[in-house]
């Protein structure tokens, strides 16, 4: 006697498709036998089905996945999903509620190429060590496998730099508001030396000011 077991689902979400099954020839419903050995009367393996018309049906559409996030290692790569209405020869785009009730495709999944092996990984900059004059910062440089564990796999030519130089323009001098020339010939007192006294300083302090950094900045040159 011949077996056949249940048929599956439609091929087809709208429209005609197929529905099969398969068919096995039995005796005493323990060993199988070559279908002849049932006769002719072979149950069908297919038999059409139709779910209705497509249009006007709600339904998720998934656009095709893009390129991985990164050339090696772990991923990810992304596709677009809409809700959609199929017309005649078309579709209409709907808002993603009108499909709530199906089970929406999954919009982004993982990816992996290929191994990267290990390479130079590096934490932020700190803090310049001085705000003028020349200071520095630091780093931390490490080589770590695919895992993140330590290795001695990557190449030294290629490390990161771990200290480097920053804030390296010239110190401004602070500015005093009170420090003002309160006579108008202070270029007389300065030309004529008089800013080491401390009265001529404080009643022509700005310009005696500018004349003392300029002094300060040559003999810093020297």
């Amino acid at each position: 006697m011949s077996i056949s077991s249940p048929m599956v689902q439609c091929s087809a979400e709208c429209g005609t498709g197929v529905r099969t099954r398969s068919v096995v020839c039995m005796t005493n419903h323990v060993s199988s036998l070559p279908l002849e050995g049932c006769g002719n009367n072979r149950p069908p393996e297919t038999t059409p089905c139709d779910n209705g018309p497509c249009v006007g049906k709600v339904e998720w559409f998934a656009g095709s996945w893009s390129q991985c996030s990164i050339e090696c290692g772990s991923g990810t790569q992304q596709r677009e999903v809409i809700c959609i209405r199929k017309t005649e020869g078309s579709f209409d785009v709907l808002n993603p509620y009108e499909c709530s009730f199906l089970e929406r495709p999954p919009s982004q999944q993982s990816c992996y190429l290929k191994p990267c092996g290990a390479k130079w990984f590096n934490t932020e900059w700190s803090t310049c060590s001085k705000s003028c004059e020349g200071g520095f910062r630091v780093r931390e440089v490490r080589c770590l496998s695919d895992d993140l564990t330590p290795s001695n796999q990557c190449e030294p030519q290629l490390k990161p730099e771990e200290k480097e130089l920053c804030n390296t323009q010239d110190c401004m001098p602070e500015i005093d508001e009170n420090c003002k020339d309160k006579y108008y010939n202070c270029n007389v007192v300065v030309q004529a030396r008089l800013c080491v006294y401390t009265y001529y300083k404080t009643a022509c302090c700005a310009s005696c000011l500018r004349v003392a950094n300029r002094q300060s900045g040559f003999l810093g040159r020297r």
